[in-house]
């Protein structure tokens, strides 16, 4: 589902913003007959244009979850990084959109006070996991490494 584009002007930059939200469905297993949905926001005008997100399109999704507070509660938010289609939408194949890169700045959350941003790159040059993971019969996921899966609740 397309949602529509929200846009605004920065209340600290004076610059214009857009994004888009979607409710993608998503089959986290092979086997799974019924599909998961999640919302994934587009920020960016140029994204939003160039990846033309359609209802039915397929895709191959890269994104990250930021979290945010408001009025002392929290809430995720996942946005979409990069786009490769797949499938019957092969044939649009934008090129793709390098990710942001996090500013120096901190984020400002929805009440104006900062919260520290921190950024992981212990990860760069190994190889990503295998998407969706690959499972046995039962449905539980394949550690190729030792033939054993973790023991992480997720």
């Amino acid at each position: 589902m397309v949602m529509p584009v929200q846009s605004g002007v920065s209340q600290s930059t004076g610059n214009q913003w857009m994004s888009q939200e979607y409710v993608m469905a998503y089959y986290w297993f092979p086997n799974q007959t019924q599909p998961s949905y999640i919302v994934m926001r587009v920020f960016g005008a140029d994204r939003i244009k160039q990846w033309n997100l359609q209802p039915n399109d397929e895709i191959k999704a890269r994104f990250h979850v930021e979290a945010h507070e408001y009025n002392g509660r929290w809430f995720n938010e996942i946005r979409l990084d990069a786009v490769t289609f797949v499938g019957a939408s092969a044939a649009k194949n934008p090129q793709a959109i390098p990710p942001a890169q996090p500013e120096n700045q901190p984020a400002q959350g929805a009440n104006g006070q900062y919260g520290g941003q921190q950024s992981t790159q212990g990860n760069q040059g190994a190889q990503p996991a295998p998407f969706p993971p690959q499972v046995d019969a039962n449905g539980n996921p394949i550690n190729k490494e030792g033939g054993k899966a973790d023991d992480l609740p997720f």
